[in-house]
């Protein structure tokens, strides 16, 4: 399983099938959306989902942190899914054995307490961290000056086979000032993007990173 380089903003960064991506000069791994929790939290509501969602996120996670060997994890946003549930208890106990620190960029589903944050050892930060020529935030559509690098949206493609063949798959979207990282969840769902013409898509298949812009491009135009 390969990373693809890409350039972005001047800065080479790696994108793993995983969906997250490592940046070589600064050492961090970052990725969004984890969802942690969410399986816990719609079960209150009925909803019989299984545990081995949060189980397969984490150990990709671990995968990525054994090959890469960051000096930091960087998480942009709903790590958690929810308030308080029987979830948080597996993942604290992931994030108190990293060898590096993680720290959370909040989003809109990080709702707990801060000290189930300070004991799990997750250093939360304010709503965006710069480190040129990154902004680093949750809503990775928002407009803060510099690149902005987030997610939020869950980006996703939608690949047609010549026998009508049909294939959602999650993407990292980078455009001219922003840029959007899959959701690294499982479960998490997908929103179809409509990209524009110059921006790149590149599609994350369970064993690699696949540049779609040129497929999409000819969609596009068939559909004209």
């Amino acid at each position: 399983m390969a990373s693809l380089e890409v350039t972005v903003a001047g800065e080479q960064l790696l994108l793993h099938p995983h969906r997250a991506l490592y940046w070589p000069r600064m050492r961090w791994l970052v990725a969004s959306d984890l969802h942690l929790g969410k399986a816990a939290h719609l079960r209150k509501g009925g909803l019989p989902l299984p545990e081995s969602h949060d189980e397969r996120t984490i150990q990709r996670l671990h995968d990525l942190v054994n090959s890469f060997r960051p000096e930091r994890i960087v998480v942009l946003g709903d790590l958690f899914h929810s308030s308080m549930n029987a979830g948080w208890e597996r993942v604290s106990q992931w994030t108190t054995t990293l060898p590096c620190p993680l720290h959370l960029v909040p989003g809109n589903h990080d709702v707990l307490a801060d000290r189930r944050y300070a004991e799990a050892g997750i250093r939360v930060c304010d709503e965006r961290v710069e480190e040129g020529p990154f902004v680093f935030t949750h809503d990775g559509t928002a407009d803060l000056g510099g690149y902005v690098l987030g997610g939020h949206l869950h980006p996703g493609v939608v690949l047609h086979g010549r026998g009508q063949q049909r294939l959602r798959l999650p993407c990292f979207w980078f455009g001219d000032r922003n840029g959007l990282l899959p959701a690294m969840g499982a479960g998490t769902g997908l929103h179809i993007i409509a990209p524009k013409a110059g921006e790149r898509v590149l599609a994350c298949t369970d064993r690699a990173v696949l540049d779609v812009g040129a497929s999409l491009a000819g969609q596009a135009a068939q559909r004209r």
